[in-house]
């Protein structure tokens, strides 16, 4: 792990391709999502990464997020649950994405695609 950071919504551990997000909010909205994508871009700064975010349970994303504030890191995102209701929630997501998007029952398999898609960058 290159560095750990405390959000308002959870913890961000950063590795060398992939930030894995631990997000415990009930919401994220605009403000959280300026304060993630600024340390994102901080931590990733000329560098593309995958963020793999590991939701426990079903957690309100305000949609526009995805289109309104955009990362120069981020190229993937990995929601990694055991959860059928953020399983449903990520297919209602994946279409407001634009760069590679999939969802995973581990952190690992989400690992092992991150590999995949920052090649492909």
């Amino acid at each position: 792990m290159e560095n750990k950071y405390q959000l308002s919504t959870g913890i961000l551990e950063c590795y060398p391709l992939y930030a894995i997000f631990h997000f415990n909010a009930s919401v994220y909205d605009h403000e959280e999502a300026e304060e993630f994508v600024e340390i994102i871009d901080s931590h990733y700064r000329g560098r593309k990464c995958v963020v793999v975010s590991n939701r426990e349970m079903a957690e309100r994303v305000n949609p526009e997020v995805y289109n309104s504030i955009k990362s120069k890191s981020v190229v993937g995102i990995a929601i990694v649950s055991n959860n059928n209701a953020v399983k449903n929630e990520a297919i209602e997501e994946q279409g407001l994405f634009a760069g590679a998007f999939s969802y995973f029952q581990s952190i690992e398999e989400a690992a092992d695609w991150v590999k995949t898609v920052v090649r492909s960058y």
